[in-house]
């Protein structure tokens, strides 16, 4: 299923219960009103069809005449205005919004939901400060609003108050009854990452830890650590960089830098390369583990082994820019034409290069580096590495 076709589920499912709990909210106060006459529109029928098929400007435009047909359709409305913020017409959510909370019968549910409408409006807009109050206002109306807590929450990741998006978080899950802590453990690396970055070592390591209290898969909150170890404590260092990839060791190559130091500068640089040639043998495509070797053994000036790592490197991944850029060091270290470099523009010369490819696996945005909280979707710890594969162009 796209995420347009989602959307649209989601949203009406989001109407359905909107309309149930206004009907409900309605009889039990004597207030019930005629306002399903555009359920027999076939505007609205059509409108549903093009949501279910994903074609979000044709459902515009079918439930924009629902809603000139009926303006007592605030189901309608509230699902327009989301559907046009969706599409980037994010002032005319707003004004759709905005008329919504200029109507004096509307239920305290479709205020309170209207009113967190217009605060993701706003935030999406860029008017922070705005959809700050406005979602502090839904919170005044109703203190459980899911929709305004996430809001506000997203809005605190925005603008790097860590803190407060923790607080919000927790509040959240309390609430909805789910385990975040792997959400809430990322919220502390963060804090920690930058209570070190201010030098603040000891606030540093405590928010390390409790990030992984929550939840050992918290990556960045082991590089942390041990970052807060390494002048210290090199062979600590090493340990806690060891546990992170047993944690998690599809995301190994992130440490291996960090371990190559601590090894070194705890005076047992072989493990460093035992280390590689283990993760080598578990996956022969690993392209990263030898790339890392080699700039090991490069270092050591054994140029040539380095050389036929980094030629089985770009075997693997010929697309990928940072084992070309190793490769050239090494032939200029080497001070060697001919025969060596002849192998590595056969192999190269086809490839299309990618810096380092990352790709959310949640909505499959793409990076070229490791990003902890997708900037598409605003979740947290779904990039991974992409694996592009061997060149399939054949030479003429």
């Amino acid at each position: 299923m796209t995420d347009t076709a989602l959307l649209a589920v989601l949203l009406a499912a989001i109407a359905g219960l909107l309309a149930g709990r206004a009907w409900a909210a309605a009889r039990r106060h004597g207030q019930l009103r005629d306002r399903l006459p555009y359920r027999v529109s076939p505007h609205y029928t059509q409108g549903l069809h093009y949501l279910a098929a994903a074609q979000r400007e044709l459902a515009i435009s079918e439930l924009t005449k629902v809603a000139r047909e009926d303006p007592d359709a605030v189901e309608v409305l509230q699902v327009l205005g989301n559907l046009l913020r969706e599409a980037g017409q994010v002032e005319r959510a707003i004004q759709v919004h905005q008329g919504l909370l200029a109507r004096a019968d509307l239920t305290r549910a479709e205020r309170a939901y209207a009113l967190a409408s217009l605060g993701t409006d706003f935030r999406k807009a860029g008017f922070l400060d705005r959809a700050t109050r406005t979602f502090e206002e839904v919170l005044e109306v109703d203190p459980k609003s899911i929709h305004a807590l996430v809001g506000l929450q997203k809005l605190h990741e925005d603008q790097r108050q860590w803190q407060e998006a923790y607080e919000v978080q927790t509040r959240l899950s309390r609430l909805r009854k789910t385990d975040d802590s792997l959400v809430l453990g990322h919220l502390q690396a963060e804090m920690g990452r930058e209570a070190l970055q201010a030098g603040r070592a000891e606030a540093a390591e405590k928010a390390f830890r409790t990030a992984l209290s929550l939840d050992r898969r918290v990556f960045p909150a082991h590089l942390g650590l041990a970052d807060c170890q390494a002048g210290r404590d090199p062979r600590q260092a090493a340990a806690i960089l060891e546990e992170a990839i047993q944690a998690s060791p599809e995301r190994a190559y992130l440490a291996f830098d960090r371990l190559g130091r601590a090894y070194a500068d705890s005076g047992e640089p072989s493990r460093f390369v035992s280390l590689c040639e283990r993760t080598i043998r578990q996956d022969p495509r690993d392209w990263r583990a030898r790339v890392a070797l080699a700039r090991h053994l490069g270092g050591e000036g054994r140029h040539e082994e380095a050389f036929g790592l980094l030629v089985r490197a770009v075997e693997a991944n010929p697309q990928v820019f940072l084992p070309h850029l190793e490769m050239w060091r090494t032939l200029r270290a080497m001070g060697v034409d001919g025969d060596p470099v002849d192998r590595y523009i056969e192999t190269a010369e086809e490839a299309a290069f990618y810096r380092d490819p990352h790709v959310c696996t949640s909505c499959r945005y793409r990076a070229d580096d490791m990003l902890w909280r997708c900037p598409h979707c605003h979740q947290w710890n779904t990039f991974v590495e992409e694996r592009l594969g061997p060149s399939t162009i054949t030479k003429a």
